[in-house]
């Protein structure tokens, strides 16, 4: 079983690293201190389990779950500091976690529960859980996206996204005249974008709101939208209700 650690305190790591080399079926292949670095070493590396600080700096345990394609996540042991009561959404999807100071016997049993998700569909289960844990959760939006590019990974903030278009199975976020493919459907993606700040125009775009200059009406109630950027792009009847929410109240439906 490979291991990753992801934690920003340096003893904290340590004390994770000191208690899995007591399980020979154990091999740790990284150790990051930030949520960035957790991200693109874990699509690098793809490890069987993840030891993962909820609690860090910059971008968190859930950005992190949230910055990767579904099939691209691990089996998730939280690490955490919250208090018990907070404890309950964990409990409720039947998601492992270790709270600190951690105690060895507990952390022996989620070592051993890891184990017992080898199958597949266990996997997938688990991955289920931890995704509608993380559809309820307040910091239910992205606030950035890996995209990767042969072995190099670029870091694309959220909010310097113009705008986004379908690419096959994949999606183009353009930010800046530069775009940067990510394996992610439109569908997916829509759903942890901000729809204060984010509108799907149409099956094939979504653009940034504050990034909209202009709208000219063609016919059917379907507009060309000038961006920021100079881009246009047409919006479809498909979508007119929630552009016509957000020309009326900048609010979508």
């Amino acid at each position: 079983m490979r291991a990753l650690i992801v934690d920003d305190e340096r003893l904290a790591r340590r004390g994770v690293v000191l208690r899995l080399n007591k399980f020979k079926d154990v091999e740790i292949v990284g150790e990051c201190s930030d949520g960035s670095s957790a991200v693109k070493k874990i699509l690098e590396l793809s490890p069987d389990v993840v030891f993962l600080d909820i609690q860090m700096p910059g971008m968190n345990g859930f950005e992190v779950l949230r910055a990767l394609p579904k099939e691209n996540l691990p089996n998730i042991i939280f690490l955490t500091a919250y208090e018990q009561h907070a404890l309950r959404a964990f409990e409720v999807h039947a998601l492992d976690y270790l709270l600190k100071p951690v105690d060895d016997e507990r952390f022996a049993a989620a070592v051993d529960r890891v184990r017992k998700l080898g199958d597949s569909a266990s996997r997938i289960r688990m991955t289920d859980r931890i995704l509608e844990m993380l559809g309820r959760n307040p910091e239910k939006y992205a606030s950035r996206f890996v995209a990767r590019t042969g072995s190099r990974m670029q870091i694309v903030h959220v909010e310097d996204i113009v705008w986004i278009s379908a690419a096959g199975d994949y999606t183009e976020l353009h930010v800046r005249g530069r775009s940067h493919l990510l394996h992610e459907s439109m569908n997916s993606l829509e759903q942890k974008l901000n729809p204060i700040k984010f509108l799907r125009i149409h099956r094939s775009r979504i653009v940034q709101t504050d990034s909209i200059v202009e709208l000219s009406a063609i016919d059917n109630r379907e507009y060309l939208i000038k961006l920021t950027d100079k881009s246009q792009h047409r919006s479809s009847r498909t979508y007119a209700d929630k552009l016509d929410s957000w020309l009326k109240t900048g609010r979508i439906k």
